[in-house]
């Protein structure tokens, strides 16, 4: 199962769809595979997890990749409001304009560093320094004021950077680039989300010691969902790559994902629900996950909270998986297992490579 840029579950509603094999587990110690067991718990609760990897090192051969990412829902911040935030590796301040539009920027002051998210003040569409109240343009992160200087010359390295910024299908996303390129795709509208025949959204998030690219393989990845999830056959889907955009069909034609990048996707099940998946990179192996769920109003009052339970139940079995497994860079494979290799060859156009960096390939 996964859900970075593609998502998949154990079990959810319609009968057959996924796994039939639901395993029950309370503690770590009872831990066992073939399928895994399902603990919905150990989403939130991380004491609970099963972690014995002790290697030290990188476990990744890549960096942060490049795309779009919910960073805040949009309901966490008001208008002249600042939110400190740690993603992409990277302290940053998220805020809204008096008028209410939302801007991201990194966290330090060019001018001496201060974090501009701890006691920062709103200024209309800007942001002003509590150090030394120099202000700085939300959209582009220029200075445009230093208030107790007469000189009207700022130099364009006065400048906070900021992140191309989306509010959209209930979430503020944020582009990243390492090496600060324009957005090359879009963030999908849902129109379901804001459809009066279907029900308020449910947000499901959590954090998981793992990267994007490990857990949108889990898509590929289809004898796992036999081992892991209790699927009673390997399941049979199409996969078709326009560029950055991934669509997979099956159960003929009923489920339907639609990845965008290594961090995005909009999954739906014919009758059942619409959600999208956003995965944050919180460092280069860390991730913040974010479902958001919606389900058909005439399926009942819960069918969106019952489709997210299912779905996270699925889940829960592959946390032990991704939290201690390293990333075999080249794996060995059996012929059947070709899109494993394909998957990688794609997902390598969202990685900047920084010259001096090793990890290059």
């Amino acid at each position: 199962m996964t859900i970075s840029g593609e998502t998949r579950a154990s079990q959810p509603g319609p009968a057959g769809v996924y796994g039939t094999s639901a395993v029950a587990a309370t503690a770590t110690e009872d831990l066992v595979g073939l399928p895994m067991p399902q603990r919905p718990d150990t989403l939130y609760d991380l004491s609970r997890r099963t972690r014995v990897r002790r290697e030290s090192g990188p476990r990744f051969p890549f960096p942060i990749p490049n795309g779009w990412f919910v960073v805040a829902r949009a309901d966490e911040i008001e208008p002249g409001r600042t939110k400190s935030l740690f993603y992409f590796g990277k302290d940053l301040v998220l805020f809204r304009g008096t008028d209410g539009t939302p801007y991201l920027f990194d966290a330090y002051c060019p001018h001496l560093g201060a974090n501009l998210g701890v006691g920062g003040k709103v200024v209309d569409g800007s942001l002003q320094c509590p150090f030394h109240g120099w202000r700085f343009d939300g959209a582009s992160g220029a200075c445009v004021e230093v208030p107790y200087d007469d000189n009207p010359y700022i130099p364009k390295t006065a400048t906070a950077r900021s992140y191309p910024v989306v509010e959209r299908n209930h979430m503020i996303w944020a582009w990243h680039h390492l090496e600060g390129s324009e957005p090359f795709y879009e963030v999908p509208e849902v129109p379901e989300f804001h459809d009066d025949d279907w029900l308020p959204i449910v947000v499901k998030d959590f954090e998981i010691a793992t990267c994007c690219q490990e857990m949108a393989e889990n898509n590929v990845d289809t004898p796992h969902f036999v081992y892991v999830h209790g699927t009673p056959a390997i399941p049979e889907e199409e996969f078709h790559v326009y560029g950055y955009f991934k669509r997979t069909v099956g159960m003929d034609g009923n489920f339907v994902r639609e990845g965008f990048g290594l961090g995005l996707a909009v999954l739906r099940v014919k009758g059942y629900t619409t959600f999208v998946s956003s995965t944050t990179p919180i460092d280069e192996e860390n991730v913040h996950v974010r479902w958001i769920f919606t389900s058909p109003r005439a399926l009942g009052e819960n069918a969106a909270e019952d489709a997210a339970s299912s779905f996270t139940a699925g889940i829960s079995q592959d946390l032990p998986i991704w939290e201690n497994k390293i990333f075999k860079d080249p794996p060995v494979l059996r012929p059947s297992e070709k899109a494993v290799t394909e998957q990688r060859r794609w997902c390598q156009q969202f990685y900047s490579w920084p010259k001096d960096d090793q990890r290059r390939r």
